[in-house]
């Protein structure tokens, strides 16, 4: 596929181009509505267990009793998940990489089943409180859309892999509310390739489902960060400096979660994988009744971060717990993401260097623990990713900011730069290939 960018020529790229269009409209209206709804409903049924585990809590019933009932409703829900796809691989984990595999040819597209499998699967598996997030269930099923679509309207086999990434692209756009990143995924991280049709095409994917998006369910910002203090030119270092130790992160992050899959398989072969997983889900069960703030995607405890409401010492603890929850919960095989909670470890560890750092620097320069923490997101990201420019591109689109551009784009790099040097292969890479290989 290579050569495709030395070859592209005015009639190449303008052939059958505006049925590709109009078919790329029709996927990304489609993105938007099953994504946000996807969002959506993770957000109410999530909010809706932990009110629920809360009002067990404070319940006549008996405590140790009440923590059984929130346990077993946690191992339910993830075992029933985990259950539901038993048999399609595709359908387990992320997603992301199998999307890449595609792309590769190294598998083919999923079928059309994936799509409700990742939907209902991932609800069920994330609204207990596993450290999850819904990026990669929407970039599949975005990837689904776009196959489906490819068939029904019978586009040619070029055309139905420029909408295949295209429109997994989207799918990101709307995860996040960010659709220069979701567009820039595309090209950065899944296709590895940039043509001016795989452009028109990314481009309008996502334009069409962001659009559609932000008229049914808003278009407000993940974080609220309206008071950032501004940095100072000597900060560029340490913004580099916390690059370079995230971006070494990054490589042990993806290597914890490597053992822990090994871990998952390793431990009780005999053991089928939906008791596995019930058991972690009884877990998070467990911690949504005794540390809520310990469980879910991350989203609510980076805003707190954000907000300034997270001592150091809270920073510690909930960059350890998040550490080991995050990959044990990936390790259930059950859908969901590593984007979202990866982003809490580098907001804690951004925000924790911050105040270090003010600790050891004898100046009278405030150093924002808000910025770090975002600096510290998009560099986390990018050590485990390796996808510096969506890194950027999505920090400054959840946060709705380009104040930070330098010191974002200075840690990405740093980032990227430390996590090359240790050999650290990006996450997606080594999840691509463990994949089982299909029938």
């Amino acid at each position: 596929m290579n050569n495709q960018a030395d070859e592209e020529t005015l009639e190449s790229i303008a052939s059958g181009l505006l049925p590709l269009l109009l078919v790329t409209v029709i996927a990304g209206l489609l993105v938007g509505l099953v994504g946000g709804s996807f969002h959506w409903l993770l957000q109410i049924s999530g909010d809706g267990f932990a009110s629920w585990v809360g009002e067990l809590k404070t319940s006549s019933m008996h405590m140790g009793l009440s923590a059984a009932i929130a346990m077993l409703a946690g191992a339910v829900s993830v075992g029933l998940s985990r259950w539901l796809v038993r048999n399609t691989p595709c359908a387990r984990g992320s997603g992301i990489q199998h999307v890449e595999a595609v792309m590769r040819g190294q598998a083919s597209p999923a079928p059309f089943r994936v799509l409700p499998l990742k939907f209902v699967g991932g609800i069920l598996s994330m609204m207990p409180g596993l450290a999850l997030g819904r990026e990669g269930p929407t970039v599949q099923m975005a990837a689904v859309i776009g196959t489906q679509c490819g068939k029904l309207f019978r586009l040619g086999n070029d055309d139905k892999a420029l909408l295949y990434t295209a429109i997994a692209g989207s799918g990101l756009s709307v995860a996040f509310n960010a659709p220069l990143a979701g567009a820039v995924f595309v090209l950065e991280e899944v296709s590895r390739l940039i043509t001016l049709r795989r452009m028109l095409v990314s481009l309008l994917a996502v334009a069409a489902a962001i659009t559609t998006y932000r008229m049914l369910f808003g278009n407000a910002t993940s974080f609220d960060v309206s008071n950032l203090l501004p940095f100072t030119m000597p900060e560029l270092v340490l913004f580099a400096l916390l690059g370079g130790w995230l971006g070494a992160l990054g490589v042990l992050f993806n290597r914890s979660t490597l053992m822990a899959m090994d871990a998952a398989t390793n431990l009780m072969p005999l053991c089928r994988p939906e008791w596995k997983a019930a058991f972690v889900g009884g877990i998070a069960g467990l911690m949504v009744f005794a540390i809520p703030e310990w469980t879910g995607g991350g989203e609510k405890q980076v805003q707190s971060i954000l907000n300034g409401e997270v001592a150091l010492n809270g920073l510690v603890i909930l960059f350890l717990v998040r550490w080991v929850f995050g990959p044990v919960s990936y390790a259930t095989g059950v859908p969901g993401g590593v984007f979202a909670p990866l982003l809490l470890i580098g907001a804690a560890a951004g925000a924790g260097f911050s105040t270090l750092a003010q600790l050891i620097v004898s100046t009278p320069t405030v150093f924002d623990p808000a910025t770090y923490a975002i600096v510290g997101m998009a560099a986390f990201f990018t050590g485990v990713v390796r996808a510096p420019l969506t890194g950027v591109l999505l920090m400054m689109e959840m946060t709705g900011t380009v104040s930070l551009m330098a010191p974002l784009l200075i840690a990405s790099v740093s980032s990227a730069a430390i996590a090359t040097l240790m050999r650290g292969e990006p996450i997606y890479d080594t999840l691509r290939a463990r994949m089982t290989p299909e029938r």
